[in-house]
C-alpha cells in the first residue's frame, strides 16, 4: 500500500507506568523514546500525544465517575505535573505536543473544574487539546457508566454549560509564534502575546465566543512595548459574530511582542 510523506504519526508514552498514584500529585514518568518511532529528533511527520485525566491520581478521587471537587488542588497539581513533564518531552523530542483526551466528565461543578484546569494549564505551556467525548456512543473505556460525557443530553438537547467552559478565548491562526495565552473563564478577559512576523501576509485570526462570554459585545487593544498600536500599524475587523481578524502592517514591528487584550463589555 502506498504511503504519504506527508503522513503524521502521532505517538505517546507507555500506557502503564507513564503515571503512577503515589502522593499527592502522583508521578509522571518521562517519555522513554530517544527520538520519535521510525524518524528522527525535530521530525515533521511526528507528533506527541497524551492524556490527562486527574482519575490516574487513583479511585477515590474518582468514586463517582469523575474527579471530586474535594480534590481541587491535587489536580490542578497533577494535571501541571503530567502536561509540563510532557512538554519537556516534546521539546527534547522537538515534535508538537497535543492532549488529545481530556474531561470525559458528567456534572456542572466537577466537569468545569476538569476542563477549566487542563484548558488553563495548556494554556500555560501553549499545547493544544481535545476534549473527550463529543457525544456518547456506549463508550466503555472510562467510569461513566450510563453518564452523558459528550455535549449532548440523552434527550439530544446540549450541555450548554460544558461547551461555555470549552469555548474559550483563542487564536486559531497567528501572524507569528504565539507565546502567551490566558483566558479567565470567570470575566471573559483574554491575554496573549506572540512574535510577529510581517512578512506573513496572512492575519491573526481570534476566535470570541459572543454566546457564551461576549453577549454584549468585547473590547479588544493591541499594543507593544507598552504603547496602544495606531490605525497606521495594525488593521483588524470582526469577521463574524465570533471571530477577529488583526493584521500588523507596520514592518518597523517585526520581532516584537505583540500583546493582544479582550475584555467584555
Amino acid at each position: 500500500m502506498a504511503n504519504s510523506e506527508e503522513s503524521i504519526m502521532w505517538f505517546e508514552p507507555t500506557m502503564f507506568p507513564d503515571v503512577l498514584p503515589f502522593g499527592k500529585t502522583g508521578v509522571v514518568i518521562p517519555v522513554g523514546f530517544d527520538k520519535p518511532p521510525g524518524g528522527e529528533i525535530g521530525s515533521p511527520n511526528h507528533a506527541l500525544n497524551d492524556h490527562s485525566y486527574c482519575c490516574s491520581l487513583g479511585m477515590s478521587i474518582c468514586a463517582a465517575g469523575e474527579p471530586s471537587t474535594d480534590y481541587a488542588d491535587s489536580c490542578l497539581a497533577f494535571h501541571n505535573k503530567r502536561i509540563g513533564q510532557r512538554t519537556k518531552d516534546a521539546k527534547r523530542l522537538q515534535v508538537p505536543l497535543m492532549i488529545t483526551e481530556f474531561g470525559a466528565c458528567l456534572t456542572e461543578d466537577a466537569c468545569t473544574q476538569e476542563i477549566s484546569q487542563v484548558a488553563d494549564v495548556s494554556d500555560d505551556y501553549m499545547v493544544g487539546w481535545a476534549y473527550w467525548e463529543f457525544k456518547t456512543y456506549k463508550d466503555l473505556t472510562t467510569t461513566a457508566g450510563d453518564g452523558e460525557e459528550g455535549f449532548y443530553n440523552k434527550d439530544g438537547s446540549i450541555v450548554a454549560w460544558k461547551i461555555k467552559a470549552l469555548a474559550r478565548t483563542y487564536f486559531e491562526a497567528t501572524q507569528g509564534v504565539p507565546t502567551k495565552f490566558d483566558f479567565d473563564m470567570a470575566t471573559g478577559a483574554f491575554e496573549a502575546e506572540y512574535t510577529v512576523d510581517t512578512s506573513i501576509v496572512a492575519p491573526t485570526v481570534m476566535y470570541t465566543s459572543q454566546q457564551f462570554y461576549y453577549p454584549n459585545g468585547k473590547k479588544v487593544t493591541v499594543s507593544a512595548d507598552g504603547e496602544m498600536l495606531t490605525a497606521d500599524q495594525v488593521s483588524y475587523s470582526e469577521l463574524d459574530d465570533n471571530h477577529t481578524s488583526i493584521t500588523i502592517t507596520d514592518s518597523t514591528l517585526n520581532g516584537k511582542t505583540i500583546n493582544v487584550s479582550v475584555a467584555a463589555l
